[in-house]
Order: structure tokens, then sequence, then C-alpha cells
């Protein structure tokens, strides 16, 4: 908001002004500024109004822009609206001391700059051993101009900007100050230059400096782009490292002790001084330089993913040409001597020179890798999966990754053998986010230019050139793609995009709509898994069930009990213990020709049979013989459900008080940090959290505690702490408590996750079946039964449902769960689904959400103190028309589509903007502002399918509005560093963030810890018992093998997935989660995602490595104690030796264990 000020001395300043108000108003009224009575929740602008004469004077007169903790100043209001930028200035930026910021000020012109000069950072050919890197100059700007460039700190937007003019044209450097390692002066004051050693590659940007006069000053005339010139296109996607010559005027004073003074003043801190970095030009990027490369990689004929590598390690920026065609001799003799591993040894050996010693030459890493990977057995990818390369087209540079084991899809399984020529492209910023849309920059036409000249055109890489081919609606929802490079197939002939695409169907009804025709195509790029191939006699069509003009099946059909019994089994071909324990799912999500949606089973339906519906016909594929039911997903157990910040904000709109937010929340801390105390509480801990499953820690807690362990023993109790174990628990502490935190991510009891499917009742009384129960509007049945239980748990009573994400206060709704299901119903024998009503005057998926029954899961909550709900109506918008052109549609037009998508993908922005306009409007979720940001968010979810983009002009703007404090970005402990003034928030969301004080060192019980001997001395009369008149294994040659690959491939993995240079910890890994910050959720999730597939893969190749070809329980067992008792002796022997373990080490204890235990239990030792 903004204020006048009035009886301003004529000769004061605008910093005078401020340290006025910082230093006398702010202490008077502690009790208006202060969230916790030390950080001020204010942060101002101060503007005085010159003289009419226009001199340096004021009138006398001003304003003040503030943003107050909701309180009315006694200022003078003004009526006028705050300006946009100035709004979220505040937002941007701490406080900053007025002395301070009219120092910085004071440099408003910036620094002259007399050379900028972009390279890279190398270690010469024969260092000392602590001498600093050497500054290659790969390009260099011509100065020779009138106007010479400027440095200028933008202190508000947290950046430097490095202004050129070159003749009517502006170029722009941003760095971002997040975005700077260290900045390094020399100690020479004669050439004062400057280092800027980045993470990533700075912005580039220009402006025309003549702009058209036709009075649209709206226009965005800045433009991100990807060089300043031809000659910086060159080297750019390889050198962004900056060297910034600044002038000296020679006026006494030394020029970079000025700069010095003021980058900690703009919170830049990672300043190093007095070290000379030599500097000269190299040209290990230069025209010629990268063309030697290409030659040799032209050489590697069929050895591409060999290529690729290399390619790798100068687009990461890991090494440069000179360092790369060193390598040249003993890639060469790798390929000759050892092809059949050379693709795996270069793939481990770029990811260990990332993380090498800076003093470590490339070739002793290379001959290390090479060394460690003739000694074990190649590690090979499970059914179902192939390895993925991956790359990430940025406005600078083509990053390269993996390849990763990713699941695979239709068409990637029609091409076995050819995976290679298969590309997932994403389009991401330089800092791996995705683009962001901003109000002043052009983002538009760069994003035409960049990214779609490469849909267009393709990609060239490692010497072959790829074209789009199509994409999944998940990935594009992450901006990425697939592209294909032509190859020739025995049986199909020359493979191309364009033949790919014409194999998958026939898109006649949505060829119009560029949106529409590549969902359509994005069918057959789901990730899935096969199953059971049925003939064209053994699948039929029915009607869907409609009444009114309302669907109540949409995208849901039925299967037999003899087809499900079928599909269960051949996937449970893919778990160790080929599905003993788990639930037989009763429902699946699937992708089988042009069909799409939920199969959920038909008691009626005898035989093996398929019934789909209409509305989960997307187009039309000729059948050949046989079609493969492709398995999206099994639901064969329940997920917990959670609250996070939309559901609170609309509860808490709809009745629920925040009292009751609050007591739920201090049980789940209190339970959550309790968890040191005991199994159980940890246990339950991972339980509600999905924490630890692949390594099944859950399980093994369970059933070690039926063996009398204890995390804090008693009387006849064993310890069963160990180092790594508290640890691991320390880590799901700290990241379920943050959670809660920034999040309101806290676990709700009594309550599920839940796929929707229909009830089929009316269906059969509409075939004239009689007796036949059917569910009435306004009841669900849902049933729940996780591994191990003995029985399901139906719901019964008042339930609150919702589809998350949750926008409008409608889109949660009130129904009572029936319990136990009537004999005569059709959904007596479903497990873990919820069912919904097939009659009624409105289907109730679509009203939660606009959700329907192809997928989509639903949050059933049973939990008292939240089913006291004010009734609302549920969100009814019309249906968008997609956009259609008037001819049609063709892969250019997708393209261009794509593009448009990544630029106007504004769903998350939209959700954000309306969770702090509900905090802070009348009437939160029901105003009318928020409604309408409802119902835009609602076109920009469905943006994908139509085609029809929600604007960011098209986004409600209210000027006033402040920062809330539980909007703070998620730190990993608590800091009054930098911290940014925000709003202390009166509503749950703000309550529940204050309601909770993360812990820097969390304190640890004290205890002596356990060991692992003590498990097996328990363990062992147990597995001798099980194994008496078996003949012991004596060789563990394999088991040698078995566990070497598993710690190289859990260490590519480690470094692969991290969000930063650090590799992650074998505790995240165990977890299932990365720890460390993002500031994109949806890029943390997706790495998160591919990690987990990852490691999926890799647990599931061990354990059948340990286990080994035979069924037979006792042959398992013995395999399995084999590799626990190794793993235990591994520990002590490094132990004694390097004071620590192996990285590794303890997760493949883990898997051990877990596989003795299961076998145990198999056989009756143990509860299953």
């Amino acid at each position: 908001m903004e204020f006048y000020i009035s009886n301003v001395q004529t000769r004061a300043t605008e910093y005078t002004v401020m340290a006025a108000i910082a230093d006398q108003v702010l202490p008077r009224s502690p009790d208006l500024f202060l969230a916790d009575g030390t950080q001020p929740v204010l942060d101002l602008d101060v503007t005085l109004n010159p003289d009419d004469l226009g001199s340096v004077r004021d009138d006398g007169i001003g304003n003040i822009s503030t943003i107050a903790n909701g309180h009315q100043l006694e200022l003078y209001p003004s009526e006028r609206p705050v300006d946009g930028g100035l709004e979220q200035e505040p937002e941007q930026a701490p406080f900053i001391d007025p002395d301070i910021q009219q120092k910085i000020d004071a440099r408003a012109d910036g620094f002259v700059v007399s050379k900028v000069q972009i390279g890279t950072f190398y270690r010469p050919e024969y260092p000392e051993p602590h001498d600093p890197p050497a500054f290659s100059i790969e390009w260099e700007m011509d100065l020779m101009q009138p106007k010479l460039p400027r440095l200028k700190f933008e202190s508000y937007h947290k950046q430097m900007r490095i202004e050129i003019e070159k003749e009517s044209t502006s170029y722009s450097i941003v760095v971002k100050f997040d975005n700077i390692v260290k900045l390094t002066m020399p100690c020479d004051p004669r050439e004062p230059y400057i280092c800027f050693d980045l993470l990533t590659p700075p912005v580039f940007q220009k402006e025309e400096m003549h702009h058209p006069q036709d009075g649209n000053y709206s226009k965005k005339f800045r433009q991100r782009v990807s060089e300043l010139n031809a000659g910086h296109g060159v080297v750019a996607p390889y050198a962004y490292q900056l060297r910034i010559v600044l002038y000296d005027d020679h006026d006494g004073s030394n020029i970079l002790n000025t700069f010095y003074e003021l980058c900690p003043m703009a919170n830049i801190r990672r300043l190093i001084r007095y070290v000379t970095i030599d500097a000269k030009e190299e040209e290990f990027f230069s025209s010629i330089a990268l063309e030697d490369v290409k030659m040799w990689l032209r050489t590697l004929g069929d050895n591409w993913r060999v290529a690729f590598q290399i390619e790798a390690l100068l687009n990461n920026g890991i090494a440069h040409t000179r360092d790369v065609l060193k390598l040249k001799p003993r890639i060469d003799n790798l390929i000759n001597r050892h092809e059949r591993i050379a693709e795996e040894v270069m793939r481990y050996f770029v990811e260990a020179a990332v993380n090498r010693s800076t003093v470590q030459p490339l070739q002793k890493c290379l001959e290390a890798i090479l060394q460690r990977q003739l000694r074990r057995r190649q590690f090979t990818v499970p059914k179902g999966r192939f390895f993925c390369h991956r790359v990430t087209l940025t406005p600078t540079r083509l990053l390269l990754e993996g390849p990763n084991i990713a699941q695979s899809n239709r068409v990637i399984r029609q091409f076995k053998g050819y995976e290679d020529h298969f590309l997932r492209v994403s389009f991401r910023d330089d800092d791996r986010q995705q683009y962001k849309c901003t109000r002043d920059i052009d983002g538009g036409t760069f994003l035409r230019e960049r990214v779609g000249k490469a849909l267009k055109e393709g990609l060239d890489l490692a010497e072959r050139h790829f074209d789009f081919l199509a994409y999944s609606c998940s990935a594009l929802k992450n901006h990425s793609v697939w592209f294909v490079s032509p190859f020739r197939h025995p049986d199909k002939g020359l493979v191309t995009a364009e033949s790919i695409r014409a194999s998958l169907g026939n898109f006649e009804a949505v060829i119009y709509s560029p949106s529409k025709y590549g969902a359509r195509m994005a069918q057959a790029f789901t990730a899935t898994d096969p199953s059971v191939k049925l003939h064209k006699s053994q699948w039929s069509e029915p009607s869907d069930i409609e009444q009114n003009g309302i669907l109540f099946t949409d995208g849901v059909g039925t299967i037999s009990r003899e087809l499900a019994n079928l599909i269960w089994q051949t996937l449970c071909e893919n778990y160790p213990d080929n599905g003993v324990n788990a639930v037989q799912p009763s429902a699946y999500q699937i992708r089988f020709l042009g069909y799409k949606g939920m199969v959920v089973v038909d008691p009626f339906l005898e035989g093996i049979h398929m019934r789909l519906r209409p509305s989960m016909r997307k187009f039309n594929v000729e059948e050949k013989g046989l079609a493969e039911i492709e398995i999206a997903s099994a639901f064969g157990e329940p997920k917990p459900a959670q609250l996070n910040r939309p559901l609170v904000t609309i509860l808490e709109d709809r009745g629920v008080p925040i009292r009751a937010f609050l007591e739920l929340q201090e049980k789940v801390v209190s339970n959550t940090r309790r968890a040191d105390e005991s199994v159980t509480m940890f246990t339950d801990l991972l339980k509600q959290n999905c924490l630890c499953e692949d390594f099944w820690v859950p399980d093994i807690l369970r059933r070690l505690k039926s063996l009398g362990f204890e995390l804090t023993p008693g009387h006849s109790q064993k310890q069963l702490d160990t180092p790594f174990l508290a640890r691991l628990r320390s880590s799901a502490i700290n990241y379920v408590l943050r959670g809660i935190k920034y999040r309101a991510r806290i676990p709700i009891p009594d309550s599920y996750m839940l796929p929707g499917v229909a009830d089929e009742g009316p269906a059969y009384v509409n075939m004239g079946y009689g007796n036949v129960y059917c569910l009435p509007e306004g009841k669900i049945f849902a049933c729940a039964q996780n591994p191990g239980d003995k029985e399901p748990t139906w719901l019964k009573g008042p339930c609150v449902i919702y589809r998350s994400p949750v926008i409008h206060p409608g889109d949660v709704q009130c129904v009572e769960a029936i319990g136990e299901p009537p004999r005569n119903c059709l959904f007596a024998k479903l497990k873990n689904v919820v069912v919904f009503p097939a009659q009624g005057t409105r289907s109730l998926p679509n009203s939660l959400a606009g959700g329907d029954l192809d997928g989509d899961t639903y949050e059933v909550v049973q939990y008292g103190p939240l089913l006291d709900l004010k009734p609302q109506e549920p969100a009814a918008y019309p249906s968008a028309t997609p956009y259609i052109l008037d001819r049609r549609s063709t892969v250019d037009d997708v393209c261009n589509f794509i593009v448009e998508y990544i630029n106007s993908d504004n769903a998350g922005l939209i959700a954000d903007k309306h969770l702090v306009m509900a905090d802070q409007l009348e009437d939160g979720t029901s105003n009318p502002a928020c409604l309408k940001l409802a119902e835009l968010h609602s076109q920009a979810v469905d943006y994908l399918k139509n085609g029809r983009k929600v604007s960011v002009d098209d986004i409600p703007r209210t000027p006033g509005l402040s920062a809330p404090d539980w909007h703070e970005l998620e730190q990993v402990v608590q800091s009054t560093i930098n911290k940014v003034d925000r709003v202390k928030s009166p509503r749950a969301l703000g309550c529940l963030y204050r309601n909770i004080k993360l812990e820097k060192d969390r304190p640890r019980p004290s205890m002596q810890p356990g060991r692992e001997e003590t498990i097996s001395d328990v363990l062992r009369p147990l597995v001798e018992c099980k194994l008496r008149g078996y003949k012991p294994l004596t060789d563990q040659s394999w088991l040698d093998s078995v566990y070497t690959v598993y710690r190289g491939e859990l260490k590519y993995i480690s470094a692969a997935y991290s969000l930063s240079k650090t590799a992650l910890s074998e505790e995240e890994l165990v977890m299932g989660m990365i720890l460390a910050n993002s500031s994109s959720e949806a890029h943390k999730r997706e790495r998160v995602f591919a990690m987990n597939e990852s490691l999926s893969s890799l647990l599931r190749v061990t354990r059948e490595s340990i286990l080994g070809e035979l069924q037979e329980v006792r042959w398992q067992l013995a395999r399995a104690w084999k590799a626990w008792t190794y793993h235990t002796l591994d520990i002590q022997k490094t132990c004694n030796e390097s004071g620590k373990p192996p990285f590794g080490s303890h997760s493949f204890g883990l898997i051990a264990l877990g596989l003795v235990l299961k076998c145990l239990a198999r056989m009756g030792s143990l509860p299953l």
C-alpha cells in the first residue's frame, strides 16, 4: 500500500527520510511491524517530489510505499494502486539499511567496463599443488565504441547487469547473486579485473534502442537471446565464466576496493582478494578445435553411446577439447579391446570425472574406472526397462545425461535393440528450472527461435541427427518430448519419426486441433508395463452409462476375474517373491490400442474378456491379430491422504476451525519427533510418508521388533539402533518436519487415497438383470487393504472426498460411505478403490475439480474434526471448445503448440497467486477474484488438451497484497540471515507455519549404538534351523560381483540425480527423497521420480542376483544369508582399515537383511 507524507524538510533526501522512519518510527511501534519480536515485516521505498522548478530540492511532500502487517498506519493513504513492479520489490529482497542503499545507489551509473571476456577456468599443464586455476579467454567483445559498457548492481532484483550498447542495440549480461560461486580479484590494481565463477551461464538479453512510435508502450522490448554475436555463439554452449576488466579513471581511488566494499552490502559474500588468475586465449572451443573432436566422433561408427559420453564431457563443462583429445588413444583402445563394456565404462567415467579431485588428470580417472569395471560383471536392465539417453536444451547449452534406466512404452518396445536411437529432450532454463514467463521480457520470441527451431529442424548430437517424434502428456507437463534418429530395422525397414507416427493409428477425428492431435499420439508414449495379449474376440465395446446427458463411466471399463488373474501373474514376474505378500489389485490403469483409462474386475464377466467403453476410445487403431494390454498403474495398496496448503485454505473457508488443524499438526509433529523412541513410532512415520519403501525398511523394522529388537530397549530387549539407522531416522524426521512447515503436508488419520471407478450395477439393470444393488446418489463404497492386513477396511459413515489439487471451494464434497458391501452388488470383492454411483443428477467425480475415472485418484477422509463443512456447490465451468485450424494439422503445428505451451504454462503461477489472494482477501476462496482464478486454473490445466491458453495478462492483479509469512522459501533450518520481510498471516496456514520451529541440530537420544552382529546372533539359530541338512555355500565370487555392481550403480545414481554438485547421501537414496532445496518443486519432483525409477530397477536386479534363478525358498534363504554375512564382514573390514564403511554398504545390508527376513517369514519363522 502507499501513503503520503508531508512536512518534509525541503533539503531532505529519500535516504534521510527512509533512515528517519527506520530509526524512529519502527522502534516506537514495534507491535505494528514485528512478526516475532525480532523480524520486521515491513519494507519501504520513499519517493520525494521535486519542486516546481525541477531543482534537486523536494517540494515538502512525498509518498511512502510500504507493506505492513494489515494495520492502517497513521499517515495519509493514497487512493491510487501501487505500481506492480514496486509492489513486488519488497518480496524480492530483504530490507536494506538506507545508509547502505545510498552507497549502492551512489554507483547508480555503475562501473565502467573496459573488457568483457567469456571463457572457462582450467588447470595449467604443470600446476603447483596450491595454484589457482587459470582462465582461458574464449571470446571477447570489441569495445572500441563511444559509450563503454557498465556493470551495475540491481539489488532489488538480486543481480548485476553488464550493459553493452552497440550501434542501435543494447545487450545485457545478467548475473544473479545466487548464481555466483565466488568472485576473485587480483592484488595488482593496474589491471582491475573480476573473475566470476558461476554455477550456470548468465542471462543474455538485448533491447533495440529506438522503439517504434506507435503508442504501444506496453510492448516488451527487452528480449532473451542465446548469444551476443556469432562469435560468441560458437563458444556459448561450452564456456560461460566471466572475466570483467574495469576501467580505472585514475582519480586516486582503487576501483576494485570500491567494488569489493559494495558486494557485502548487496549480500554477495563469496569474495576472494589478492589472488592472481592468469588469463590467455587458449582457443579450447574455437571452430577448429571443435571440428577436430567431430572428426574423431565420425570415426566411432556404431559406438554412438561412447560418442554420446565424449560429447557430454564437452557440453556439460567437464573438460575442454584439448583434454578430450588427449583421451582419444585410450578411448579408441577401450573400444578395440573391450567393446562389450566400453559404453558402460564411459557412462561411469563421465560421472566420476565430474566429482574427481581437481588435481586428478582425466586419463587417470578413466583408467581407474576401466580397471574397476573389468573386475565386475556388466549391469543389466530389468524387463520392461531400458537405458534412456536424455538431453536438456537450455538457452545456451545442450546438456547430456545418462543413459539412465527408464520405464519403456509401446513404441520403445517395438524396437528392442535400437533404444539408443530414441532421445528424451527437455527444454529448460540454464539452471534446469522451467522457463518462467515475466511481464517485462519477451520470452515468446526467444522460445520460438530456440525451442521451435530444435523441434522443427531437429538436433545434431554425436554425429547423429534427431528429429522431433512426439510426447507423453505427463512428460510435456515437465516440458519434455521424444526425438528419434532414423535407423534401418530388419523387419520394418527404414524407421523415421514420420513412419512411427503413421503407425500409431487414425487421428482423423482430431486432425484439425494441434493440441488434441498431439495428445492422442501421446498415448503411445505413456510409460507402461507389458502384460496379456488379447484376440479381437476377447474384448468388446458396450455403451457408457449415461442419464440425461450425464456420463457416469467416463474413462472406465471392466475385465473378467480370469483376465485379472492373468494380468497379475504377468506383473508378479517382476516381484522378487512373485507377489506372494502383495494384495492383488482389483483395478488397473491401462493403454490398449487407441483406448485409455481404468478397468475394474466385473464378477459377472466369464472367461478371458475385457469391456472398454466409447469414452475410453481416443482414436482408432487397425487391429492385427493380438493386441497387448499395457499397464500404466496397478493399484495394489492404498496411499495415505495428507493435508496440503490449498486443502487447508478451502477447509478453513468451509468451516473447519484453525484449532482443528493445529491439534492435528501438533499430534503429528510430536509423533514425528518421537520416532527415536520406538520401532513402532519410526515404522509409522515411514509408512505415513511413503519413505524407505523400495528398501523394505518398514517391513524389516516390523519383523526385527517381533524378534525383540527395540530402539530404546527395555528389559530382555535388544538394541537395534546403529549409526546408519540413526542418520536415516534423523533424515526422515527432518524431511517430514520440513514438509509440515513449508507445505502443510500433514497425514490425515482414518483417510486414504484411492483410484475412482464406477458402480457397474446400473449397466446390468439396463440389460435386464434383477436384484442388483446400485449405489444411490451421494453414497460411495470404499475399501482399503494394505499388504499384511488380514481383513480389508470398509469405510462407513460421513466422509469428505476431494481430488488434488483443490482450488475452488466446491472441490471438496461431503458423502456417505456405505461400509461393508451388500451381497447383491457388483463391487463386493473390490479392494483399494472408491466406487462412485452411476446414477443421479450429477457425476460425483466430475464435481471434484473436474475429475473422471480414467485413472484419477481421490482422497477419502473420515477424520472427525474435518467433516463438519458448510455446504458448497461444486464449480460448473462450460467445456472450452478446442482450438482448431481451418486446415489439417501438421507436425509443425504440434511443434508450435509445444512452444506456446512452454511459454504459457501458467497453472502453477495461478495456483500460487490464488493461495496468496485467498489468504488476504475478504471471503477467502469465495472472493470473486479467487473464483476467477479458480476458473482460470481449470482452463490452464486443460490447456494441454484443448489448446486454449491462459495469458499472464488474464490473471487478476490485486495491488497492495503482501507476501504472507508462510510463503517463505523452504530452508533446511530456519535462519534470520537475509530473511525477506513478510506479513504475519492470521489464517490457518500462517498459524500452522508459525506453530513449528525447525532445529538445526536435532538432539538424539543418548544410547549405546547397536551392532549388526547382534542381529546376526539372533537370526543365526533361525536360519540354521531352516537350513539344517542343506549344503552351505562356500563360493562367494558371485557375491563379490553382485556387491560391486550394486555399489557402482548406486554411486552413479547418487551423482546423476543430485540437484547440486554434491552427490546424494546414502540416507536420501534409501528414503527415496532428495533433501536439498530447489526453487522449482516441479523440477525436484521430476528428479525424485527419475531417481526412484533407477533405484527400483537396481534393487530389482540386485535382489534377483542374490536369490538366484531357483524358486526354492531354502535355496533363496541360503543365498540371502550369505549376502548378509558378507555385508557385515565387509563393514567390519573397511571400518578397521579406513574408519568408515564404503558408500552403498549400508543399503546393500538392508537389501540382504530384507530378503533373509522375508524368506524366514515365508517359512513360518516370522510374521508375514
